[in-house]
């Protein structure tokens, strides 16, 4: 006896067009659809957070509270008590000796140099605004020790008897140690002179890189004695 399938082929038959829209409309759905929908959701959430961050942004500015006119004269009496109108290299390279050997553990301290160079007078525009002639002297310190070491020499730097600027700080990684080259150049303020205003240099393209700016130098090499 043979199963009755004539009603259900014509069953299909009656449902085919209609299984077929639905399945166009399912594929549809998935292929542009969705996505397309799920990137207007991902937008509309992030303008939402956008705008809350400018709401907080706002109110915080709101809140802000307008700062003070520039006092020339408080900061000319500042620059006065930092910057030594003696000459303090001595008294900087003893000071960072001290740090150094302060600051290595017991037995990994190696290749320790200090050496000043010859002092400049100071040609940074921004020394400039002050009405005192500036000059500076290079120290290079350079050692090999741990990490932890060289972190605490460079912090040490902010209790200097005059105020110093760091030119370079150069970490080199080895076994066991790390090799650690520091250049500052140690300020002394000289006569002072008249300063009518700052004067703007000429735009005539790219400049060079400022000999102020910090930036990566070679290593020295490991041998050597404090001197």
């Amino acid at each position: 006896m043979k199963p009755p399938t004539g009603g259900l082929a014509e069953a299909l038959e009656r449902l085919l067009p209609f299984l077929t829209v639905v399945a166009m409309v399912t594929a549809g759905w998935f292929w542009f659809v969705q996505p397309r929908f799920g990137a207007y959701l991902r937008a509309r959430t992030d303008a939402a957070a956008l705008e809350e961050r400018v709401r907080t942004l706002q109110e915080a500015s709101g809140r802000a509270r307008p700062q003070p006119p520039a006092d020339l004269a408080r900061t000319e009496r500042e620059f006065e008590a930092r910057v030594a109108a003696d000459d303090k290299v001595a008294d900087v390279a003893a000071a960072l000796a001290r740090a150094v050997l302060a600051s290595a553990p017991a037995g990994r301290l190696r290749a320790f140099v200090i050496e000043s160079g010859d002092g400049m007078v100071g040609d940074d525009p921004r020394l400039a605004l002050f009405p005192y002639a500036v000059s500076y002297t290079p120290v290079r310190v350079s050692f090999a020790s741990t990490f932890e070491a060289a972190g605490n020499v460079l912090w040490q730097l902010r209790d200097l008897p005059t105020v110093v600027e760091v030119r370079s700080a150069t970490l080199t990684r080895g076994l066991p140690l790390m090799t650690i080259d520091l250049v500052v150049c140690v300020l002394q303020r000289g006569g002072t002179t008249d300063v009518a205003s700052p004067a703007m240099p000429a735009a005539t393209g790219p400049g060079a890189a400022s000999p102020t700016a910090p930036r990566l130098a070679p290593s020295a090499a490991d041998a050597g004695a404090p001197r």
